[in-house]
This record gives structure tokens, sequence and C-alpha cells, in this order.
């Protein structure tokens, strides 16, 4: 791996942070190193799967010049604990400049590759890379938004890796796969439609189930409206009594 070029007038940077350590693992598009520039730090993306064989030059590293080994990478099944590191050479001379057209450019192999609608700047120049590869960037299916294309779903095509998410593949899968779980847990429990006969047999069934069981849980209660209506009754007639005989006189001779 050597110090890229991050702009057509770079000539040398530093290597501000390496994001994956002597051997772990990677996947197309994650980012292997942070590179310091003049105007700003950038993140390194991989190109394809590997492995981090051995760092050359660790973190902090000043005024690296472009093309300048930096890095050894190995692929799956290699043997890592022997890398040496290659004999010190030349920088090699930044790339020319190039000045992108809205449909087609040409390549470093010479050829053109056919683009329709926007790209992103980084999956452009990758198919330019690889323009005798692909002449026609529709033949790719696009997993992006919308359908646009992402550097995994051209190194995809290109068989330099094995996902176009690269490692985000299994997280989506187990999405995928909760989705599907789902939706058969609803096709499951979902009914089926009933017809105007069979429906109505249901209603009158379960209303006779109900009410069955709230009749045996009712209980009596006694009324009595004698209270209520009292008032609204004539009252009975009453009969004159007569006096006691002899009170009066009893009464009269005491006072005498």
């Amino acid at each position: 791996m050597q110090m890229p070029a991050m702009s057509p007038t770079m000539t040398e940077g530093g290597i501000a942070q390496w994001k994956k350590q002597a051997g772990e693992a990677f996947s197309a598009g994650d980012v292997l190193l942070e590179v310091e520039t003049d105007k700003a730090t950038i993140d390194v993306e991989a190109q394809e799967d590997g492995i981090m064989g051995r760092i050359l030059l660790p973190d902090g590293t000043k005024n690296v010049p472009v093309g300048k080994v930096i890095a050894l990478l190995a692929e799956e099944g290699d043997d890592i604990s022997n890398l040496e590191a290659p004999k010190d050479e030349a920088a090699l001379s930044p790339p020319e400049s190039k000045v992108p057209a809205p449909s087609s450019a040409p390549s470093s192999h010479g050829g053109h590759v056919s683009i329709s609608g926007p790209l992103f700047p980084s999956v452009q120049r990758l198919l330019w890379e690889h323009a005798a590869s692909i002449p026609d960037a529709s033949q790719i299916t696009g997993t992006g938004v919308r359908g646009m294309l992402t550097k995994g779903d051209v190194l995809a095509f290109l068989g330099l890796a094995s996902h176009p998410l690269g490692s985000a593949k299994n997280a989506l899968l187990k999405k995928q796969e909760g989705a599907v779980a789902q939706k058969a847990v609803k096709e499951e429990g979902a009914g089926q439609a009933l017809d105007g006969g069979a429906l109505r047999r249901l209603i009158v069934s379960t209303m006779l189930e109900s009410s069955l069981r709230a009749r045996n849980g009712r209980g009596t209660t006694q009324a009595d409206f004698d209270s209520v209506i009292a008032d609204y009754l004539p009252l009975p007639a009453r009969t004159a009594r007569a006096p006691p005989q002899g009170k009066a006189e009893e009464f009269l001779e005491g006072l005498y």
C-alpha cells in the first residue's frame, strides 16, 4: 500500500492515524487510515477485501512522499508472519490533473465509460480507473439511495469485493430476517374473510355464549313499590269514635 494522492497537486502528506492494525481483516469500503494534507484530514478507504499485514510507518509520520510504501496488505489465508518491508523506492510523481466531463471521461487505460445520472466523486473516479472493464456504468445495479451506484457496487461488479455492502451486509441480513419473520407471524395470525351467512352465524353464537355466561352469574332482587305509590293513593276514611261515657261527668265533679 502506497501513500495515496488525495488531490492532483498533492506531493506529500502525513499519517494521522491507522484505523486498522496489523492482522486485522477489512472489507471494501472500510477506512484503513487517516491522511493529513495541508488542507484537511481525509479518510482512506479499502478498494477490496484483505488483511492488514504490516504497518511500515506509524501514526504521526509527517512529510511522506506520494507513492511511498506505507503498509503491506495480504489476502485471507496468506502467511503474514514473515512479511518484510521492501527496499525504499523513489516516490512516484503525482498523477496528472484530470478534468471530469459530465457524461464521460477518459480513464487511465485510455478508454471511455458511459455515465448516465449523478454519481458520487469516488464512484466516478473508480469507474474511470476501470473503464476497460466497465465501458457502460448502466451494466451495474445500484444499491444506494434511489438506485444510485456506490463504490461497493462497482467493486462487487469487478469481483474485488464479495458484497456491495462490505462488512455491513451481516447487519442488513439480520434486519431482513427479522422483517421476514414478522411478516410470517402476521400472515399466520390473519383470519380468512367470511361471507354474509357465516358472519351472521358467528355473531349469533358469540351473543348466545355471552348471554349464557351472564345468566349463570345473575342474582334475583325483590322490589316493593308500595312505599313508592303510597303518596299517590287516597287516604282511608276515618270513623268518628263516641266519647266514653261518664268521663265528662267525673271531670266536672272535681271542679265544684
